[in-house]
This record gives C-alpha cells, structure tokens and sequence, in this order.
C-alpha cells in the first residue's frame, strides 16, 4: 500500500460523485429549477448518508443508528417511509453479537439482513424476522443472538463469509402521537483485546471507493425506476411492480410496492380511489423526482391506514394537489407538483392498484362522497402542528 492507491481511491470516489452529479444536471427533470436544486441537495446528502453507513461504522463496536442515517427531511434517500423509524448496524457475519432491549407499542417491527449495501456490488437480502416472533418477557423486554451458528431462543442468522452484513430495523408506527417506540441495543459477545479502531488505509480506500459508488449507483437506480415507471403507466397512474422485485436493492420482502409519477398544475388534483383490503399496514407518501421523500413533519404529505378516512363503501379516497382541498386524505407536494408517490402494503391478502383522476381542485368537493368531513385551515393547521410535534418526538428532537 503506498501514497499512489489513497491519491486513486480519492480519484476514483470522486470520478463517481462527478458522475452522478452531472446525470442529475442533465436529465431533463433538471430543467425545472426546484427539481434541480433537490438534485444537488440529494448529491450532497447522499455524502453525510453514505459516510455513515460506510465509512464511520466498527463491525467490533456496533450500535444501532437512526438519526445519522433517516430523518424526516434531511437526509431522507430513497424514499424512506414517513411512519417507520428505522435503526441500522452493520455486523461481521463471523462474529457474535448479543441485541438487546424493550418493545415499545408501535405498530410491529422487523429486522431485514442485507449483505452489504449499496456500495457493495454484490448486495442481497439474507433473512428477515418478525418481531413479533420473538419470545419477549412480560415488561417487553428481549434478547436476541445474531451469530453464523444455531442459538437457543431468539436468533438472527448471520453468513460467516459476510464481512459486512447490514441490519435493518423498521418500526411501523401508525399512530404517531400515543405510541412509543422499542429501546435496542447491541454489543458484540467475542470482543478481543485491543481491538483496533483506526482502519488500516486499504481499509478506508475501500469504503471511501463504496461511498463514490453508492452515490452514483443512487443517481442511477432511480432514473431508471421512474423511467421503468414512466414506460409502464405514463404520468398520473400507478404502477405496480412484481413483488419480491426490489428485495435485493434494500426493499422489503412483504411488501408491495406500487408507485406513480405525478405531475399536476396548481389549479389541477389527483383523485385516487382504492379498495383496502386486510392488511398489516398501508400507506402512501410522496417524493421528490430523485426519491427524496418529502417532508411529513411540517407538512401533510403522507398518510396511512390509521389516519386515513375511510367512506362508507369501504373504499379510500386521496387527493394529491398544491392547494389544500379540505378533505381528511389530502397529500401536500410541497413546492413542486412533479414527483414521486409511492402505495406500501404489508402482508396484505391482496393488493389493488388505486384509480387515479386528474381534475379541477375546485370540483373535489363535489366528486367525493356527500359525507366525506370538511377540513377547514384551522383543523389543518392543528392536525400538521401535531404531526410536528409527533415526528420530532419519535426522532429525539
């Protein structure tokens, strides 16, 4: 190892981000200022995401991260959802570590295993667990063991040839403002002597060329979802993708995605209509162009299965526009009306994809039921402040 690989590491992780950055000041969305300047911001949150899963993470010392990895607007890649809380670890898959901690209320929790992410190459899904299997004492209190061999009680299989496993944790919370959320920690059980903190400088080269990677392999990723969207159902439809299509890029494998390119004018809205069938959890949320979601803390650009209102039928009826049409199921753009929504449904007995009509916000009122509650800017303003509220509580804040 020599001065000359550290100078190619650093030319070869800035080649990519110089890569990346010119694919988003290129793309056509780009001609739209705002989209661009959330291009730019996704280029350099995409450094802060990426030194944190790559650079800062000790597989000797672990520790489940949440707020250097997702929060609610700042660093908010790849489409995130607005009612997880998600904690990360990352693991050597030839080591033993003990997790432990106390269940909170939420919704339900899962634990997703990746090898790698997405500045390894060879990234895929290794296992996924339900918390809710997991044998608990009467106060919630639990502990697990995540090792490459058979445990008694709770146990996540780890890959022994995995160096660099990643652990995904989400939590689901559904209603934001009474439930509270799981205490976990994690330790490793074999820990050595002394064991060193500094990365070796082969080490650092190799997460550093991780890094450049994960930013261009973003960049890319992403258009070609949208255009892959774009092709199947044009703008303004859903699309729904095989299950199980994204379970190797970091989705989840219960659950089915289903997304849509929206693209309205100010006086234009979005009526979608669904069936909900039975299901563990739904919602829909909406991103920027580059998968950014939007924020849901200072705005109503999210909702799901226990905030939403449902009409008599049986069916639910959402309304995406820039002006607040005074109805319990709107979604906020928030200073552009291009981007991104995206259904989530887990372990549902099956999934629908939702109807979509362009209208006039001013006729909304008269095309959903007679019934539906009328929100007035006040009820509004309460219902966001509490959203506020809620969302900066669940990150610490």
């Amino acid at each position: 190892m020599s001065t000359s690989d550290t100078e190619q590491a650093w030319a070869d992780y800035r080649n990519d981000v110089e890569t990346a950055r010119r694919l988003v000041l290129n793309h056509e969305w780009s001609r739209d200022p705002i989209v661009r300047a959330q291009g730019m911001y996704l280029i350099q949150m995409l450094q802060t995401f990426a030194f944190h899963l790559y650079l800062a993470p000790r597989t000797a010392f672990p520790k489940f991260y949440s707020q250097t990895i997702f929060l609610p607007f700042e660093t908010a890649f790849g489409a995130p959802c607005p009612d997880f809380a998600y904690f990360w670890t990352f693991l050597d898959g030839a080591r033993t570590y003990r997790i432990w901690g106390k269940a909170g209320t939420t919704r339900w929790t899962e634990f997703q295993l990746l090898r790698g992410f997405w500045g390894d190459r060879d990234m895929k899904t290794l296992g996924t667990y339900d918390f809710d299997n997991c044998r608990k004492e009467p106060d919630g209190s639990f502990e697990i063991i995540a090792s490459p061999n058979p445990q008694p009680g709770n146990w996540l299989k780890l890959d022994p040839a995995v160096r660099n496993v990643t652990v995904l944790t989400r939590e689901a919370w559904y209603d934001w403002e009474h439930e509270s959320g799981m205490k976990i920690h994690i330790e490793a059980l074999d820990l050595k002597d002394r064991e060193p903190i500094t990365h070796s400088e082969e080490e650092m080269n190799r997460r550093l060329r991780a890094i450049g990677y994960l930013t261009r392999f973003d960049v890319e990723f992403f258009i070609r979802l949208t255009d892959r969207v774009l092709e199947s159902a044009g703008k303004n439809a859903f699309f729904a993708p095989p299950m199980h299509d994204a379970d190797d890029v970091g989705g989840n494998p219960r659950v089915r995605y289903v997304q849509m390119v929206y693209d309205i004018k100010p006086d234009e809205a979005l009526l979608i209509e669904t069936e909900i069938p039975q299901a563990r959890y739904w919602s829909l949320q909406l991103a920027d162009m580059w998968w950014q979601t939007t924020d849901y803390a200072h705005h109503h650009s999210s909702i799901n299965g226990h905030q939403a209102h449902i009409d008599a039928d049986g069916k639910c009826r959402l309304v995406i526009s820039c002006k607040d049409p005074g109805v319990p199921n709107w979604l906020d753009p928030v200073d552009t009306s291009l981007g991104i929504a995206q259904w989530r449904g887990y372990l549902a007995e099956r999934h629908p994809v939702p109807s979509v009509r362009k209208v006039a916000v001013d006729a909304v009122r008269n095309l959903v039921p007679s019934d539906t509650p009328q929100v007035t800017p006040p009820q509004r303003r309460q219902t966001i402040a509490a959203r506020a509220r809620a969302v900066n509580a669940r990150w610490g804040f």
